[in-house]
């Protein structure tokens, strides 16, 4: 886009600012890439010299004044300020930070579902600073967010400058459809009527707006559009908040930013719980499952030694403490006098024993007529073991359960008696 040359410089009380390149144009203003002239760049948004009423002048002072005065990182800040003198009227300006691209740009690129809310939650302060010094925006929209990559932060733009009261929507509704009504897709239904009050819940009309679309890329106008329950299930949560939002009369819609606010973390502790909840009520507990080597592939005598009266008996497993309570406690047995259990020594897969050489032969026999008894009783203790294991999960579990329950009880009698 041609700049003209009486627009090439722009001079305050202390700076001088060159012009490079038209970043972007609106219906009062056109926003240019300066420098001053120590090279550092801003942008420079300039009311349009054409149809300055006094009013329009007005609110752009109020608009100067306020992102002066406002010292919030998700609003804009204005660093300087002036007027530009031509041969037929004189023209404001203001001069502020540059960003990179505006909430659009991020939209059409794509924002991955986990960043959605961190970023909204940086237009709702941004909002909420506007709103506790009693400035509605009343034209939110994406290409009024502006964003810095380098910072990951959103800030809101275009206070008052930007925006039409409601005889100004109604003349542009009514006679230019075809070119202007894409400018208001963002306005609340009281913005669209005659002599309406417009306040904090058209702000919120447009918010609500604005997150349905962050998430799917549709706005909601009429029935049928696209929710977010569609393009991420587990954030279904989030349509019942839009659609406070949206209701159709300002009174229904959540009274305040720090209100929504509430009502966002509610519902998303709410939200977590109920997951929490789901997978506690999906848990799968095997209370009969036993693995283990002895039980699985039985325990045999597969090997013996005898050296200066030491029988030494080789095992197909290694044999564990619980292996060998259980061989204490296998109950009725026979063995040569002097020869049970008891006496014998263990250490992996080998046992040892003080024993004649009369006495191999059956210390041997009855040491295998003790095995299948003893990894019996082995396994039936294992059992008990897992039996009490997953009573004890299930304990847990139930205890787990109880506690989101009660989380989630507690809070929404707090969410009633704090409404925000």
């Amino acid at each position: 886009m041609a700049t003209n040359a009486k627009e090439a410089d722009f001079e305050t009380t202390f700076a001088r600012y060159t012009i490079e390149r038209v970043l972007g144009e609106g219906g009062a203003g056109r926003v240019y890439l300066v420098r001053d002239d120590s090279g550092v760049a801003y942008a420079l948004k300039l009311l349009h010299g054409q149809g300055v009423t006094a009013d329009k002048r007005r609110r752009f002072k109020n608009e100067i004044g306020f992102l002066q005065s406002t010292k919030h990182e998700n609003v804009v800040r204005v660093v300087d300020h002036g007027v530009q003198f031509t041969d037929k009227s004189s023209i404001p300006f203001y001069v502020m930070e540059t960003y990179d691209e505006s909430l659009r740009g991020l939209m059409q690129r794509g924002i991955a579902t986990a960043d959605v809310l961190p970023l909204f939650g940086q237009i709702l302060d941004g909002v909420e600073a506007a709103h506790l010094k009693g400035v509605v925006h009343r034209d939110l929209k994406p290409e009024n967010v502006l964003y810095r990559s380098a910072t990951n932060r959103l800030a809101v733009a275009d206070f008052g400058v930007a925006r039409f009261n409601a005889e100004d929507l109604i003349t542009a509704i009514e006679t230019k459809p075809g070119t202007r009504l894409a400018n208001f897709q963002y306005a609340a239904p009281e913005q669209r009527m005659r002599d309406q009050p417009v306040g904090v819940p058209a702000d919120i009309y447009s918010l609500g707006l604005i997150l349905n679309e962050m998430f799917t890329g549709q706005i909601p106008h009429g029935t049928g559009y696209r929710k977010i329950a569609d393009a991420v299930p587990d954030l279904a949560w989030l349509d019942g908040i839009v659609d406070s939002m949206l209701r159709q009369g300002p009174a229904a819609r959540p009274a305040s930013i720090d209100a929504l606010k509430r009502e966002i973390g509610f519902q998303h502790e709410n939200a977590v719980s109920l997951q929490k909840i789901s997978r506690i009520d999906q848990a799968v507990i095997r209370a009969s499952d036993v693995d283990d080597p002895i039980v699985a592939n039985g325990i045999r005598v597969v090997g013996g030694k005898w050296d200066k009266g030491t029988l030494r008996l080789e095992f197909s497993e290694s044999v564990n403490p619980k292996w060998l309570q259980a061989l204490g406690k296998m109950g009725n047995y026979s063995s040569l006098m002097n020869k049970g259990p008891e006496r014998f020594q263990f250490s992996g897969k080998v046992a040892s024993i003080d024993a004649q050489e009369h006495e191999i032969e059956a210390i041997v026999q009855h040491f295998k007529n003790w095995l299948p008894t003893a990894t019996r009783v082995y396994e039936d203790q294992l059992k008990r073991d897992a039996e009490a294991k997953a009573a004890a999960e299930r304990a847990e579990l139930l205890q787990r359960r109880k506690a989101e329950e009660d989380n989630m009880r507690v809070q929404s009698t707090l969410n009633r008696l704090f409404p925000g």
